[in-house]
């Protein structure tokens, strides 16, 4: 298991970071999240608009992608996790999956965007700009069912885990 890679994905709060840090625990692996790169690099900025938000979100998806394929060519494992839209992430996803056993998890509710809308009431990091986003998303969430071509499960995160964390971490640990 110390080579997979496992990659979570899926619309804006469905579970996804949850949802790897419970498989990460379980297999001993490291996780990287783009929010956490992400936020790291806003650190020392002020806050900017939606554009600068933007910018920012393409500079932390350089870096993960980067520190994954040192992590796995250095015959270590990790999981993945971001909100993976379909066409822009599929080759720096596939050019990954080259280097490691690889599978695919993608969370999904749909109550995804209800659940977006209350995190962003909340309020989180100042990077996230959670309001201008609400106001451009109507809840589809199409653009982040990734499908790269390596074992795939799809996890309904509306009310736990279906199927259950043991069976998803099997999954996880099952990657070829």
């Amino acid at each position: 298991m110390s080579r997979s890679l496992v990659i979570v994905g899926g619309a804006p709060a469905t579970g996804k970071t949850t949802l790897a840090r419970e498989i990460g625990r379980s297999l001993a692996l490291p996780v990287i999240t783009k929010d956490d790169i992400k936020e790291a690099l806003a650190a020392p900025f002020e806050t900017g608009d939606r554009d600068w938000s933007r910018k920012l979100g393409v500079a932390a998806y350089s870096v993960l992608f980067t520190v994954a394929e040192r992590v796995l060519a250095g015959g270590q494992g990790l999981v993945l996790e971001s909100n993976f839209r379909c066409g822009i992430s599929d080759q720096p996803l596939r050019t990954l999956a080259a280097l490691a056993p690889t599978v695919v998890i993608v969370c999904r509710t749909p109550s995804a965007r209800e659940r977006f809308a209350e995190r962003a009431a909340r309020g989180r990091h100042r990077v996230h700009l959670d309001g201008a986003v609400l106001d451009e998303w109507n809840g589809d969430d199409s653009a982040n069912q990734i499908d790269i071509g390596t074992p795939r499960l799809v996890v309904d995160t509306t009310d736990g885990y279906v199927p259950g964390l043991g069976q998803i971490v099997a999954f996880a640990r099952d990657a070829r």
